[in-house]
């Protein structure tokens, strides 16, 4: 049975690491900082610049991985 993952985070980090995608490929494609893929996969909503960037973020890196924003 697959566990079910938690967060949106952890989501994401197990989504990108399941296709074997680091995170350096997704900020040269997605063109988000590093630091800010960092901070949604570990979930510290502080590590981003505002609540809108956020979103923002999101919603690129799901569309990266081709998934539901």
């Amino acid at each position: 049975m697959t566990e079910i993952p938690a967060t949106v985070g952890e989501y994401l980090r197990k989504t990108r690491e399941a296709r074997s995608i680091s995170l350096e490929q997704v900020a040269q494609v997605t063109r988000v900082r590093l630091p800010y893929l960092i901070a949604i996969e570990n979930d510290e909503p502080s590590g981003l610049p505002s609540a809108v960037q956020a979103r923002g973020f999101l919603r690129l890196y799901a569309s990266f991985l081709d998934i539901p924003a």
